[in-house]
């Protein structure tokens, strides 16, 4: 017998939880899984996106010869949640949320058009999109002849309606009862086709009604959870945009004992439609009229045999360090008309990403492309610093070459399963950067993408293997700098209210020596400060419109230290369980390290421990490294954040008589080795944590390219600003991060 007990609970953190809706909120919210403080909206938006001139992206092609018409539709959809709406809401409500988009695995697009009241014809079917064109990227499909006769007609008569429907599929955690059951996959198929019909193809609801008639026991809500939940096993989703399911053959679901405990959090697939009228959007934007949005081309009788291929490539624009692409054909012999494998090629330019090869075939061959065997593939001129093993590598762009794919017409529609290299699709909202710009760091320090108003989105092609690159966040005024991970995936939103630091946030303020009346306000709010009487501790909400000021500033008014009222203090960054002390007990410097009475326990004095330093070796040398064999270097070095035992006893000797010295309990969030990239900035070859205890070690390895192994040795050799060491610890302060220059560290030790 299986057990259906989910995933492990760490691999569901942050998805929708769809037992737990945010129903206070705008839109489709749900909070996020294993995290209370996330809330995560859900796509029930869709819309064009904008060109440059303030025009719809969508381009309408008609072509037409002596051969049946056809054409192609090109447009730029936006999918998106109302987070200006969801994240104004929260801040009114003064709910203490981080706000976060749920990530789309993939679609179904459909265009359809209504002739009459009731009548409705299928302008394009319905076809897959990857998640990278889910994200204000263009999307291209073919106009079959009837298809592109009507749409020519659609062009001209605004009565008509065309709609695009997008069914978007997600993951989610599924909706808990206390409830289990035990089935037999195989029988259950059975019963369900004698109940609904073999294949039969039924929606969500339908599918949980059969299921909660024909499983035993009664829960009110326990039919949607079941077909959430059985839904993979028992069915397969339409290549449709509606939602519907098509039941599996039972000779197709296997024998056995299935226990499936609803009360276990489990991951689903789940679906959303969104819709809109292209054409009617579009025309809003051009006074009315679709002119400037249709292209009209003819083209000539070709000779027997003479066949014209074309391509377009249906990619999310711009691909970074992409300098061109081509499309490449070929078609097997076909003996003894044409003994000879045929192929051709188009540069596929921008914007448009199309071309056009001509074809000799045998006579009669022109009309059944499909049939022949043909294959077609996209291949990119890219400038990147590596290359997926295996792939040519000469000093420059690189030449990478996609897979072979079947070409079964005439008109090929190329889209990123059929690029060289998976691409991360990066964009950023209108919101985001009107404040900032944003950049995609590679681990070795180069910036392959930049993101800014006139280009609010990049795709940055992954070279298998590399390490996982960031985005940089830089406000254009004052404020912080932030960083993401971009961690391999598909698709990063990039929004105002989706960036950490944005919303209500709270903190506990707290006084040694009560009363004491402190000042406050928000971080980069020029309105009169609030005030908050002491007796011990008092809690302080705050709202932060902007993640990039998402702090709080504090002065004692009255109180607690000589003076009133005292300097503002630095911001303060938000943080879980946040306490600021505003009349800390006054310190001393110690050997260059400040201490503290501890109020806990009298005589005894913490200090932060003031590392990274290179731990020592048993013979005192220095914990650091280099091994070259032939081009390949390693580098081991082994940290530690506290100071040496004889430093704390140096220490010691300049408290009062009879005190103790001790390092404060502190959290080490990362310890990384840095080298300086070519470009000025920093690259980690070589990140951990620490063994939890005092002195706090790591133990690093790396290995390295020849630029980072010529930064390393020059380091060892005395040069400064090559390599370092980065700490980030959690103190009772807050988050503290310190850099040590090897070099100095290697002088100074």
């Amino acid at each position: 017998m299986t057990t259906q007990t989910g995933l492990s609970t760490g691999l569901l953190t942050g998805l929708p939880d769809l037992g737990a809706p945010l129903t206070s909120l705008p839109g489709a919210v749900f909070r996020g899984f294993d995290d209370n403080g996330l809330a995560v909206a859900v796509p029930d938006d869709l819309d064009l996106e904008r060109q440059a001139d303030g025009s719809a992206a969508l381009l309408v092609t008609l072509v037409r010869g002596d051969e049946p018409p056809y054409g192609r539709i090109e447009a730029g959809f936006a999918v998106g949640t109302r987070l200006p709406e969801i994240g104004a809401a929260a801040v009114a409500q003064g709910q203490i949320i981080r706000l976060a988009e749920a990530e789309v695995r993939g679609g179904v697009l459909e265009f359809t058009a209504r002739l009459g009241r009731v009548a409705e014809q299928v302008l394009v079917p319905a076809f897959e999109l990857a998640p990278g064109l889910l994200a204000r990227a263009r999307v291209a499909a073919i106009l079959s002849p009837e298809a592109a006769t009507l749409a020519a007609r659609l062009v001209e008569d605004a009565t008509l309606l065309v709609t695009a429907t997008l069914r978007l599929t997600l993951r989610a955690v599924a909706p808990r009862l206390p409830l289990a059951v035990t089935v037999d996959p195989h029988d259950l198929a059975v019963r369900l086709a004698g109940r609904v019909g073999e294949g039969a193809a039924l929606s969500l609801e339908e599918l949980g009604e059969a299921l909660d008639a024909l499983l035993p026991g009664q829960r009110e809500g326990r039919a949607e959870t079941l077909a959430l939940r059985l839904k993979e096993l028992l069915a397969r989703p339409e290549l449709s945009t509606a939602i519907r399911y098509r039941l599996r053959s039972p000779d197709e679901v296997a024998r056995g004992q299935e226990h499936v405990d609803l009360a276990v959090p489990t991951a689903v697939l789940v679906d959303r439609v969104v819709s809109l009228d292209p054409f009617l959007a579009a025309r809003a934007l051009s006074g009315g009229s679709l002119d400037r949005h249709v292209r009209r081309i003819t083209v000539p009788s070709l000779p027997a045999g003479h066949v014209s291929v074309e391509f377009a490539a249906n990619l999310p624009e711009p691909v970074s360090g992409l300098l061109a692409l081509f499309a490449d054909l070929r078609v097997p012999p076909a003996p003894p008309l044409r003994p000879q494998q045929v192929t051709a090629g188009a540069a596929l330019d921008p914007p448009g990403r199309t071309g056009t090869a001509h074809v000799v075939l045998a006579p009669g061959e022109e009309s059944h492309l499909g049939e022949l065997g043909a294959e077609v593939r996209l291949r990119a001129l890219l400038d990147v610093p590596e290359v997926p093993e295996g792939a040519s590598r000469v000093p420059g762009p690189a030449e990478l070459a996609g897979p072979w794919q079947p070409a079964t017409d005439r008109h090929l529609l190329l889209g990123p399963a059929a690029f060289p290299l998976p691409l991360t699709v990066v964009r950023a909202s209108e919101a985001l950067t009107a404040l900032a710009v944003a950049e995609v760091v590679t681990a070795e320090g180069r910036t392959p993408a930049r993101l800014d108003a006139a280009t609010p989105l990049a795709a940055v092609p992954r070279v298998p293997g590399d390490p996982p690159a960031r985005v940089v966040i830089r406000p254009t005024g004052p404020g912080r700098t932030i960083e993401l991970p971009v961690d391999g995936r598909d698709r990063l939103d990039l929004d105002i209210v989706t960036l950490p630091g944005f919303g209500a946030h709270q903190a506990r303020l707290a006084c040694r020596k009560p009363p004491v009346q402190v000042e406050w306000r928000a971080e980069g709010d020029a309105g009169p400060p609030r005030t908050i009487r002491l007796q011990g501790e008092g809690e302080i909400r705050w709202i932060a419109t902007s993640p990039f000021q998402p702090g709080v500033v504090w002065r004692v008014a009255t109180g607690g230290v000589p003076g009133a009222p005292g300097q503002w203090s630095a911001p303060v960054a938000p943080a879980d369980g946040l306490v600021i002390a505003v009349d800390p007990p006054e310190g001393i410097v110690l050997n260059g390290v400040e201490a503290w009475p501890d109020d806990a326990e009298p005589g005894v004095w913490t200090y932060v421990p003031p590392g990274p330093f290179l731990d020592r070796l048993p013979g005192g040398g220095r914990a650091i490294g280099l091994v070259e064999a032939g081009a390949v270097a390693f580098l081991q070095v082994t940290t530690r954040l506290d100071v040496p035992d004889q430093d704390r006893d140096t220490m010691r000797r300049g408290l009062p008589a009879g005190s103790d010295l001790r390092p404060a309990p502190v959290t080490v969030r990362r310890v990384a080795v840095e080298v300086r990239t070519p470009d000025g900035g920093w690259a980690p070859v070589a990140e951990g944590t620490s063994s939890g205890l005092p002195p706090w070690t790591t133990a690093l390895s790396a290995t390295l390219d020849a630029a980072q192994a010529a930064a390393v040795k020059a380091a060892l050799g005395g040069a400064r600003d090559r390599l370092r060491l980065v700490g980030e610890l959690t103190a009772p302060a807050g988050v503290t991060v310190r850099t040590r220059d090897v070099a100095d560290l290697l002088e100074i030790q």
